[in-house]
């Protein structure tokens, strides 16, 4: 009776490590939102991780970071931390090109996959006024057009006259 307890108490110890080794090896990522211009951190975490490189790739499935080895040559990503639990990556001055999906992965059997969406917002330029060409005269028509470019998400434009807001027809170019 002893015997058998003891088996029973060393399978369940062993079935407990491989347990724990298979629910902890998944990589965990968050999405990240950066202003264009700005630097986003890319952050990928396994709890419990038997000595298996991470890598980070980009929404085209380039390498970018294979543990703490620099795969893609682009100065403008860089390594922020690498070790057995962590692999962080830097995108520096982000454009809107560089949004899209990036993917985590973890090289087991099989290899196991996180992924995480980088969202970067488009500053809007400054404001143009379109269609003064002339000074307007009390009970005149004017048609102004008022553009802004580079704003993601799209920018919403209000208008003024002596403080008041003015009601405007909107449409998108």
């Amino acid at each position: 009776m002893i015997v058998q307890q003891r088996v029973v108490l060393l399978l369940l110890g062993l079935w407990s490590s491989v347990f724990k080794g298979g629910q902890g090896q998944f990589p965990t990522t968050q999405n990240v939102t950066v202003v264009e211009g700005g630097t986003a951190n890319m952050t990928c975490r396994v709890e419990y991780n038997d000595n298996t490189s991470l890598q980070w790739s980009n929404p085209a499935q380039q390498t970018l970071f294979f543990g703490d080895k620099k795969a893609l040559r682009d100065n403008r990503i860089e390594l922020v931390r690498a070790s057995w639990q962590e692999l962080t990556i830097s995108v520096n001055d982000a454009t809107l090109g560089d949004e899209g999906l990036y993917t985590c992965s973890l090289f087991t059997m099989p290899i196991k996959i996180t992924r995480a969406y980088l969202t970067v917002l488009g500053v809007p330029e400054r404001p143009e006024i379109i269609g003064f060409t002339k000074p307007a005269v009390e009970r005149d028509m004017v048609t102004l057009t008022c553009a802004s470019a580079g704003s993601k998400p799209a920018a919403t434009i209000r208008w003024f006259r002596n403080d008041k807001e003015v009601q405007a027809r909107e449409h998108s170019l």
